[in-house]
């Protein structure tokens, strides 16, 4: 199978949930003696001038022929990331240059064009056309879960193909950092959201929930641990970064877990009224299980059935819900250990791989 990207050696510094799925997903499933995986590692300079663009386009192109060369010569399964792998115009070609050769081709559907139309980031690299050419002349979809299933089936008409559900997942490393339940500490209690600060993700219900329930409980912080994005006004930015009670830090991927050494619970503020949200797959939710700290999750239907062992604490989406929720947490620590130990159990299940043994089965039919 060939993929390509630096990212399958070496996390680096990055800060992508996308490309932590990727590097995950496929460096597991590389444990398999029965799969040979080939991959073109490169590396793209900052486009902070036009130098840079052109030596980034080189490479691509460089690397993509390279590609060519190979699947002529070895004829093998393709793996493409979409939308992220499919928005330069040289693996474009190259996708069509798969379809051509006839060659199986397994696209990991992470996002949709839905989502890049609900954040308003302007992009217009992908398209309703390019989608659907995508996901007709894939042999294997890899979806995050039956909810994006029937909604992309339903969208473009699709046959019944061959898919296969794989949500996001975490790395053992978390559990070797926090292999006991969490223990709650006297008059602390300290929130942690991880990911993109963006429109819809919440973060303007959780600020204003939080600084109302900072006057009556002064020892409550909330931990921010991501990057602005599009959708977030200037005024939630600077309470952000002006609060005395918020902290707000970016952190590559790789070192995410030693972030939660000192954290009470976990917030998973999505809105469910967005329908893409409704179809997430979070890594920060299987993080959060990873380390075994209680979960406060908004009712996204890709994950109420999770946590309906009473392991997570289901949210509505509104600053009263969360407010009650979270001072919920704080009154009753023993509910807190007991969330915890009851993640602690489930999260084997989650790992990631396990995700990429579910992968394995489903290309072992594509041979």
């Amino acid at each position: 199978m060939i993929d390509n990207g630096e990212i399958l050696g070496d996390l680096q510094d990055n800060i992508s949930a996308t490309l932590t799925r990727e590097h995950y997903l496929l460096s597991n499933l590389k444990a398999y003696d029965d799969v040979e995986l080939i991959s073109i590692p490169y590396k793209q300079l900052p486009r902070t001038n036009a130098g840079y663009v052109i030596y980034n386009n080189i490479i691509k192109s460089s690397v993509a022929l390279n590609s060519m060369f190979i699947l002529l010569k070895k004829k093998s399964l393709v793996f493409f990331t979409y939308p992220s792998s499919l928005t330069t115009i040289q693996n474009k070609i190259l996708f069509k240059f798969c379809k051509y050769l006839n060659l199986k081709i397994i696209l990991d559907v992470q996002d949709t064009i839905e989502q890049t139309k609900a954040i308003g980031d302007g992009r217009a690299k992908l398209n309703n056309k390019i989608e659907k050419y995508c996901l007709e002349h894939a042999k294997l979809l890899l979806m995050l879960n039956k909810e994006m299933w029937h909604y992309i089936k339903n969208q473009y008409n699709l046959p019944s193909k061959n898919i296969v559900i794989i949500p996001n997942g975490f790395e053992k490393s978390f559990i070797e950092e926090y292999p006991d339940p969490y223990k709650s500490v006297q008059n602390r209690f300290n929130i942690c959201y991880i990911g993109g600060i963006t429109k819809n993700r919440g973060i303007d219900i959780l600020i204003q929930a939080c600084t109302e329930l900072q006057e009556k409980y002064p020892y409550l912080k909330l931990y921010i641990i991501g990057f602005y994005g599009e959708g977030i006004s200037k005024e939630l930015k600077d309470t952000i970064e002006t609060s005395y009670f918020i902290v707000r830090k970016e952190v590559p991927r790789k070192e995410i877990r030693k972030v939660f050494q000192d954290i009470d619970a976990c917030i998973m503020p999505y809105n469910p009224n967005e329908g893409y949200l409704n179809r997430s797959s979070p890594t920060k939710l299987y993080e959060y299980i990873g380390c075994g700290k209680p979960i406060i999750c908004t009712k996204c239907e890709s994950l109420i059935d999770i946590g309906k062992d009473g392991s997570i604490l289901y949210v509505d989406y509104n600053v009263e819900d969360f407010k009650r929720k979270i001072e919920f947490l704080i009154k009753n620590p023993q509910i807190r250990e007991d969330m915890s130990k009851k993640l602690v159990n489930i999260r084997s299940e989650y790992l990631w791989d396990k995700r990429a043994a579910d992968l394995h089965e489903a290309i072992k039919v594509l041979k």
